[in-house]
């Protein structure tokens, strides 16, 4: 039996598209060929090289949960031409997918562990395999945490599951947004306002982080202040990678590729990159 090409995209239909917000789309896909689909399995922060064809490649990360295999999930938001072309398409539209490629965040390692999310914008979309993997099991994790900032309430994604989950015993969900309108009554500010509206604890913990590089830059300070070390400490990084299996190199940062030793980095890595302040 063949195994999934990395180097050749495989035929996958869009069975559904739903969208979240003006500008982002997630799409539910199958594989043409229900081997593939049967076959196919990922760690949550891996991601898949999507082709829309006439267009273009593009590296997306997987946004559905890792247990539910009979369908996977992409969640797009328009920032290009490719982008651009993939919000387009219409249930029953094919598209190619490669993959999937990269490090994931090791789940398996934060059993018995008190486990913090923390996530800026759309970085909602490649930590919410993550919280899957880990609520789903409620009963094999410590206490879970999730802080989620966005620009405003209109940009707030899975609003379902974040319902969900803040009604998910030892779940707490704090939200925040950079601009108040009238119609939020929660937190103003970035997301590491949140920090102080609840007990952060490293003792037993990890923290699991995807953002834009500022909100990362100010998270893993706030996180330092708290008492958390480096090897507590996992985050996704984004990088533009063109290729996804280190050939190409244009997703290199100090020395390391996103595409292969990423695009999650234990603290002890992120240490060594340049995160500075934009």
């Amino acid at each position: 039996m063949k195994e999934l090409s990395l180097t050749t995209p495989a035929l996958a239909e869009i069975v559904e598209v739903r969208e979240d917000t003006k500008k982002i789309k997630t799409f539910t896909i199958k594989y043409v060929d229900r081997q593939k689909q049967k076959r196919f399995h990922f760690v949550p922060g891996k991601f898949l090289m999507v082709s829309v064809f006439g267009f273009g490649e593009m590296p997306i990360s997987l946004s559905s949960s890792p247990l539910k295999t009979d369908s996977l999930q992409l969640t797009i938001k328009e920032v290009g031409v490719i982008t651009h072309a993939m919000l387009q398409l219409k249930k029953g539209d094919k598209i190619g997918l490669r993959g999937p490629f990269g490090r994931g965040f090791p789940v398996a390692r934060f059993r018995k562990k008190n486990v913090l999310f923390i996530s800026g914008g759309c970085g909602m979309a490649p930590l919410r395999p993550v919280i899957y993997a880990i609520a789903d099991r409620r009963e094999e994790f410590g206490k879970l945490k999730l802080l989620y900032g966005c620009q405003n309430s209109d940009h707030l994604l899975f609003k379902e599951d974040l319902k969900k989950w803040g009604q998910t015993e030892n779940l707490e969900v704090l939200l925040t947004v950079d601009k108040c309108t009238p119609d939020w009554k929660g937190n103003c500010g970035p997301v590491t306002t949140l920090f102080n509206k609840t007990e952060i604890n490293p003792d037993n913990s990890i923290a699991c982080i995807v953002g834009p590089p500022v909100m990362l830059h100010f998270v893993l300070k706030e996180l330092k202040k708290h008492g958390f070390r480096d090897e507590q400490i996992y985050a996704s990084l984004e990088r533009l990678m063109h290729c996804g299996m280190g050939k190409c190199a244009h997703c290199n940062i100090a020395g390391k590729y996103a595409c292969i030793d990423g695009p999650v980095f234990n603290g002890v890595d992120l240490a060594k990159m340049p995160l500075e302040e934009k």
